[in-house]
């Protein structure tokens, strides 16, 4: 079994989007402006960036993720170990051109551990209607298919949102304290279900 060394990225908003887009197989090509692809070596660097710039920054849509994911550990010996500031801020250092390469070598599905929400996050506006009108009946069966039909169809909405969805008030949601409790679980147990590889990220502390 080839060996495989552990990375992480923290993303915002789009990032999240782009690689949920690709069944989270491969991170999305650099922008003109970015010679480089960041994966960093350590989880709280990671963690760090996701709290501290991501869930801040507009641009990142006020939203901060860790991803986790596995790479061939010959194909990231080819790059550099960077450090940018204290010990444990040590960055591989991908050219643009090769990331194509690199998504190649990744060893399973990227992995959304964590989420971190900053105060501008406001979640995505067209989902509540959608929630409302979901059945709850309990059970596997017929009355599963909305919920399973939602999390093919919407799956970014609902990475990114679910969390937030369980901390602001049920109302913001228009449902009641019950409502939401039930529509939460019978998401989780969809998603579950439907990316079985894939969990939802851990809300963070």
């Amino acid at each position: 079994m080839e060996e495989t060394l552990t990375l992480y990225r923290p993303v915002g908003l789009k990032e999240a989007e782009l690689v949920v887009a690709e069944g989270c197989a491969g991170f999305p090509p650099r922008l003109p402006d970015q010679p480089f692809f960041y994966p960093v070596l350590d989880a709280d660097y990671a963690r760090q960036i996701a709290r501290d710039w991501n869930a801040r920054d507009a641009g990142s849509g006020h939203v901060g993720f860790v991803t986790t994911f596995e790479v061939e550990a010959p194909l990231a010996a080819r790059y550099p170990v960077r450090t940018v500031g204290g010990r444990r801020h040590q960055e591989l250092w991908v050219p643009a051109e090769e990331l194509a390469d690199f998504n190649a070598h990744l060893v399973g599905p990227i992995r959304f551990t964590e989420v971190w929400y900053g105060p501008g996050f406001e979640g995505f506006d067209t989902l509540p209607a959608l929630l409302e009108e979901l059945p709850l009946t309990l059970g596997i069966g017929d009355t599963d298919l909305p919920f399973l039909s939602l999390v093919r169809d919407l799956p970014d909405a609902v990475l990114v949102n679910l969390r937030w969805w369980e901390r602001v008030p049920a109302q913001v949601l228009g449902l009641d304290e019950d409502r939401r409790a039930a529509v939460l679980e019978r998401l989780r147990v969809a998603w579950a279900r439907v990316n079985p590889t894939w969990p939802l990220p851990a809300a963070a502390p």
